[in-house]
């Protein structure tokens, strides 16, 4: 059984994941698309990542973020220190 292949795939062909990855992709384009088996922990720590990235995705949506002023006064409270901007 092999572990790894690369395979010709024209755009209108593509998951919805690479599609989006390539910004939907050139009409008519071919593109190589290489799949390889990702070890356990591999798999684990994409797994892992991919949900944080979807937590970040939900939380902006619902309108749950900070401005880089709110992010810079908290540092300068808790740490004592000016930072110039």
């Amino acid at each position: 059984m092999r572990n790894s292949a690369t395979l010709a795939i024209q755009s209108e062909r593509l998951p919805p994941e690479l599609s989006a990855a390539l910004e939907g992709g050139e009409a008519g384009a071919v593109y190589a698309v290489h799949v390889k088996k990702l070890s356990a922990e591999a798999a684990a720590e994409y797994l892992e990542m991919r949900a944080k990235v979807q937590e970040g995705v939900v939380a902006l949506e619902a309108g749950d973020v900070v401005d880089d002023e709110e992010v810079y006064a908290e540092l300068e409270t808790k740490y004592g220190i000016s930072i110039s901007r």
